[in-house]
């Protein structure tokens, strides 16, 4: 039988001591100087545009999603390549040769001035507590919003009855995981686990080497489906390999030759009340916050159905499902069924919350993308060529390109503003509705938010459980008469559990 190898920890005042007194090289010196620049840059928030959006939190009254924006968002982006590979190829990296570049001339200056230290184990520990940190809050941030099911939610009936071709790859990705729950809560899990590792030192290198395994997966699926998140990913497993590029020896002795080793790390002496005191602080206050708070408001917006991409305003009674419309008149005229009509509705879709899907021939629609920060925006110029800010990424966070705060935002209802429904794809027109059921009268506004001028009004009736008829003004003001017939269709894959 083999023997049994370990890895030890030394005791915490031998730690203390390691290194304190043995001088480094100078390249190790030079190394450090630019590796301490780099990390910090990329570990703490250097975006303007991160501050300005902390400024606009009720922080009376935050919810998940502000933590979540707090947690994972602050990747630096002073340049931005406005192109197919700034979003999604290797271009969309400009900001880490930029930022090497600031580290090496820092690390000049730093070294001119600093010549005779003998070693920065000080500053050395610090810089991968700046790492550790920031891969710890962004795993568990994004960690729990798949423990919850919310970052790829339960299909609907738009998924299941849209055809593939009008999807994008990242949608497509995205409803390839929510087909599996469990393998989702699996992937936040392991996400969440390799963060909350990383805030104990004893466990930082188990927790680094998680996590560099998963945000590594993570920033190869986002290539492969051009997803957009590739950057903050890939950084957070640079982040990661850098925690743990000390103990990689001692992982090899271990692993490869089957040897005792020791981990030897250097923690710094906190000799006055003081300097104790604010680090216990800095702790818990973040920890609170950022883990335990974050845990409670994922856990009430479970509870009070506010998922933040679905709907939860409820629908029409019994009206879920997909509708062939069987008859359909435009200004009294009838209109036959004919696949490529362009002013005849094709079909229908009543979601579960107040949401209807209208299938379109040749309706043009500004399609709606979800990932943050990471697409390009209307107007913007897709010109291929380098522009620099130094706010950063200033578009996401009340900003115009000219540094001039937005006006203020038309206040929606919550279910108008969210387009899970449509995100990622083409193909049918959704609008959010609200009914008086008293009256029967349906009022509809366009979710897209660049066609929000587009709204219909009709009266209802339901004759029976399978048949709704529409009556009414569409968004060209036409005169509509619709006769909808509930689908028989059973999804195959469904079908038992529907």
């Amino acid at each position: 039988m083999k023997n049994i190898v370990n890895l030890h920890w030394q005791s915490e005042e031998t730690r203390a001591n390691i290194h304190r007194n043995e001088p480094w090289t100078e390249k190790e010196k030079v190394a450090f100087r630019i590796a301490f620049i780099f990390f910090t840059i990329m570990s703490i928030p250097t975006d303007y545009g991160y501050y300005v959006m902390l400024g606009h939190f009720d922080w009376l009254n935050l919810n998940y999603r502000q933590l979540t924006e707090m947690a994972a968002f602050f990747n630096p982006q002073f340049l931005n390549v406005y192109s197919e590979s700034g979003f999604f190829g290797v271009a969309s990296y400009i900001n880490w040769p930029f930022v090497l570049l600031i580290a090496v001339v820092g690390a000049l200056i730093w070294g001119y001035f600093d010549k005779h230290r003998p070693s920065y184990n000080d500053l050395y520990y610090l810089v991968r507590v700046f790492a550790r940190y920031r891969v710890a809050y962004a795993g568990i941030s994004w960690g729990y919003k798949k423990i919850f099911v919310m970052q790829m939610p339960v299909q609907f009936e738009a998924i299941w009855n849209t055809e593939l071709i009008n999807f994008f790859a990242k949608r497509l990705y995205w409803e390839v995981l929510s087909v599996a729950p469990v393998y989702e809560v699996y992937l936040g899990c392991a996400e969440f686990f390799a963060g909350f590792l990383l805030l104990f030192r004893r466990t930082t290198t188990l927790g680094a080497a998680l996590a560099f395994a998963v945000f590594g997966n993570i920033a190869i699926s986002n290539h492969a489906y051009d997803i957009g998140e590739q950057v903050p990913s890939a950084l957070m497993a640079v982040l990661a390999l850098f925690i743990l590029w000390k103990d990689i020896p001692a992982i090899y002795q271990v692993i490869v030759r089957e040897k005792n080793t020791i981990l030897k790390h250097y923690n710094p002496t906190f000799g006055k009340a003081w300097q104790r005191w604010v680090r216990t602080g800095l702790k818990v206050v973040f920890n609170f916050l950022l883990v335990a708070l974050f845990a409670y408001y994922e856990v009430r917006a479970v509870v009070q159905n506010d998922f933040y991409k679905i709907p939860n305003t409820p629908g029409l009674e019994d009206t879920k499902g997909v509708y062939e419309v069987r008859t359909f008149k435009r200004n009294g005229t009838g209109l036959p069924h004919n696949p490529l009509d362009t002013a005849r509705w094709q079909d229908v879709i009543f979601e579960n919350w107040s949401s209807i899907g209208v299938k379109y021939v040749n309706k043009p629609q500004q399609i709606a993308m979800f990932a943050a920060g990471s697409y390009p925006r209307v107007n913007e110029p897709y010109d291929g060529k380098l522009h620099f800010d130094w706010r950063g990424d200033f578009r996401r966070y009340h900003l115009d390109a000219d540094g001039k705060k937005l006006p203020a935002k038309v206040k929606w209802p919550r279910d108008v503003n969210i387009d899970w429904e449509f995100a990622g794809m083409q193909g049918r027109v959704f609008y959010y509705y609200e009914a008086d059921t008293v009256n029967n009268v349906l009022k509809l506004v366009n979710k897209n938010r660049y066609h929000r001028d587009e709204k219909m009004t009709f009266t209802y009736e339901q004759p029976d459980k399978q048949t709704i008829i529409l009556k009414g003004l569409d968004d060209q003001k036409d005169s509509i008469y619709v006769e909808l017939k509930k689908s028989t269709y059973q999804q195959p894959l469904l079908s038992v559990n529907r």
